[in-house]
């Protein structure tokens, strides 16, 4: 798992942790799955691509039950204490784009104030894109990096060979010519 999707789950779970409603937009990559387990009523919306996901438990009609559901891109589904959500990004499609998805966690009126439109959107609309900027040129640099190292490695190679040949095809015809 890339360190930011490490971190980002880790921020999710120590807001959960320390009592505040966990609100923020977290992306998730193909091959990646994610469990939630909110305390807290909330809203799972899909800003960019789409997942499937299973919701377990709390149903008043069906305890225990399972239900799958597919989320696109403007869809959202509400999720209530106690639920499971098990969470995977899926592209039918064969598409490789990382799903994209916020969680507002609603608290009781009478206890804490939901975040702000302002602060959602700075995160979802400033703080997310930069951070996937830091990280596609941390990955750039790191590329970068290598293949420079690459260029240099064939570079030594070529010139020791050309010197071999040139030595060769010099020392050659010295070594026939007779004292």
């Amino acid at each position: 798992m890339p360190p930011t999707h490490i971190l980002e789950t880790q921020q999710f779970v120590q807001a959960s942790q320390a009592g505040r409603p966990a609100a923020g937009c977290w992306k998730l990559t193909n091959g990646q799955a994610l469990s939630l387990r909110p305390r807290t009523r909330g809203v799972l919306q899909i800003a960019q691509g789409q997942v499937w996901l299973t919701l377990r438990g709390a149903l008043a009609d069906w305890p225990g039950s399972a239900a799958d559901h597919v989320l696109k891109a403007g869809e959202q589904l509400a999720i209530a204490p106690g639920q499971h959500v098990v969470m995977e990004a899926w592209n039918p499609a064969g598409h490789t784009d990382a799903v994209a998805f916020r969680w507002d966690s609603v608290a009781a009126p009478a206890t804490a104030q939901p975040t702000s439109l302002a602060a959602r959107e700075w995160e979802c609309g400033v703080v997310q894109p930069l951070r996937d900027l830091v990280h596609a040129l941390g990955q750039g640099g790191r590329a970068l990096g290598t293949a420079l190292v690459d260029v240099t490695g064939a570079g030594g190679r070529f010139a020791a060979g050309l010197a071999r040949f040139a030595m060769h095809r010099i020392a050659g015809p010295l070594q026939r010519k007779p004292a």
